[in-house]
């Protein structure tokens, strides 16, 4: 468990009283959206603390981890140990998703966006997500391979003369 001024924002939130975990949990959200990562991260292991091994708690834990240490490895092994569990719930490919993105791993994300996508077509977080990665054009010569160095040249070419 982290120890510092991040675990005191997180007991602090509550006012000096032992907060349940989904109170801590809902606080490290808050955090998150405020942009406070690293408080946020010890709100969801204090969460954790108290109940062990949720996967909820987990991959939110695992993407604050992400955002504010830039610990990704870790981040990723926590988000996937959550899916792992609940491999029906969008959110865990959501958080899992942007982790890889943190990690600069555009690919992976994609993947596991869509995949997230496919468990509940309708998850908004989930296509906007997709939607900010974009859709790839097929290559120019499809019969080659998109990294093959004459489809990226003429891809190239057409792309600054503007033919595609």
């Amino acid at each position: 468990m982290a120890e510092g001024p991040e675990l005191d924002a997180a007991r602090g939130v509550g006012g000096g009283r032992d907060m349940s975990p989904d109170e801590l949990f809902n606080t490290g959200v808050a955090f998150l959206g405020k942009g406070k990562p690293g408080e946020a991260l010890a709100a969801f292991r204090a969460a954790l603390a108290k109940r062990e091994g949720n996967p909820r708690y987990m991959s939110y834990a695992g993407y604050a981890l992400a955002l504010a240490g830039g610990r990704t490895k870790e981040a990723v092994k926590l988000c996937e140990s959550a899916l792992r569990v609940e491999f029906f719930q969008p959110e865990q490919y959501l958080n899992l998703g942007r982790v890889y993105l943190i990690a600069g791993n555009r690919r992976k994300a994609h993947q596991i966006f869509w995949k997230g996508h496919s468990i509940d077509p309708s998850d908004g977080a989930l296509l906007a997500e997709i939607e900010k990665l974009g859709i790839r054009k097929p290559p120019v010569l499809p019969f080659l391979k998109r990294g093959n160095a004459l489809n990226r040249i003429i891809g190239k070419t057409f792309y600054m003369l503007r033919l595609r």
